[in-house]
């Protein structure tokens, strides 16, 4: 799997590092996974633990080697690897991504090669397959979901909460900077606001675990991870789906704000405030049923369908 080289956290890198990880458990046909980084072959992410291996040089083996490009770099990566003669895959963890190597200067036709040279093309969301279809209609075929999971053990419900709101400032911050702004005027006193920034993958679930409500701020993702591991640690979640998350959005646990109605948005924090105010209830059984949705088994029947075919692809 290649990646970026830098430590911004993103739900998606964590999501391929544990995914490279699952493939060398499951230790199908022999085949292993590693992680490069080719702009920085000696990096790694420092911000959660993992177990990855990583690959430290630019060298393939076009016998031997199968690799997973991120959908930004869908053309150069892809065509280099054509001329050496690596089979790949494109992952697409955000559907409104795909134009982004046209948008740097890539022609359409040569973003059209890279998906239609691909031996898989795969999709972190139900959502996500749709804009792979919108945009490759007859390569419909060839596209794979793939599930994450989270580990639902690590995102324990305390026995008791605080009146805590959490947000992430990283996400639209003019937009949460104006929601806190009016929240500020009329939320009650023993309620407070808190950003979950600069925390490691302890740090944020531990501020996750201690909170009552988060507000999502997602915009045009694939399937925001933030926002799952939020309800599983008991909060309720009010805000943005980022589109990609409208496949777990489900009345109790979350409550949809149409992207950029701040007035609204505000006005149903103030609402769940009250309602929790008479009532800390936690809705176990729909967090059980989050928590089977992004179970391990989902995972583990997706990636294994993957490396089968990375298998048929290599033979």
């Amino acid at each position: 799997f290649i990646l970026h080289s830098n430590n911004h956290k993103s739900g998606g890198d964590k999501v391929i590092y544990r995914q490279s990880e699952l493939i060398n458990k499951l230790n199908l046909n022999g085949i292993t996974s590693q992680i490069l980084h080719p702009e920085n072959v000696s990096f790694q992410h420092n911000w959660f633990e993992h177990k990855a291996t990583f690959k430290r040089n630019l060298n393939f083996d076009p016998k031997n080697d199968f690799v997973v490009i991120p959908e930004i770099w869908a053309v150069p990566h892809a065509r280099m690897l054509s001329e050496i003669g690596v089979k790949y895959a494109i992952y697409v963890q955000n559907g409104y991504l795909t134009n982004i190597p046209v948008s740097i200067g890539h022609s359409h036709e040569e973003l059209n090669i890279a998906y239609k040279s691909a031996s898989s093309i795969l999709s972190i969301s139900d959502d996500t397959t749709e804009c792979i279809k919108l945009a490759f209609p007859n390569l419909e075929p060839e596209i794979l979901r793939i599930f994450y999971s989270v580990d639902s053990a690590k995102f324990k419900i305390p026995k008791k909460k605080e009146h805590l709101i959490t947000y992430m400032p990283r996400k639209l911050s003019f937009h949460s900077k104006m929601i806190i702004f009016f929240l500020e005027k009329r939320l009650p006193q023993h309620w407070e606001i808190k950003a979950i920034d600069g925390l490691n993958e302890d740090g944020v679930r531990d501020i996750l675990s201690r909170s009552r409500i988060f507000m999502s701020f997602s915009e045009f993702e694939g399937c925001p991870l933030p926002p799952v591991e939020a309800a599983l640690s008991g909060n309720h979640v009010v805000g943005y789906t980022g589109e990609g998350a409208k496949e777990y959005w489900k009345l109790p646990i979350f409550t949809e704000v149409y992207c950029g109605d701040v007035r609204n948005f505000v006005e149903k924090i103030l609402t769940k405030v009250q309602e929790l105010d008479q009532n800390p209830s936690i809705e176990l059984e729909s967090i059980d049923m989050l928590a089977k949705r992004y179970c391990s088994d989902s995972e583990i029947t997706s990636i294994s369908e993957f490396v089968n075919k990375v298998n048929s692809a290599l033979v």
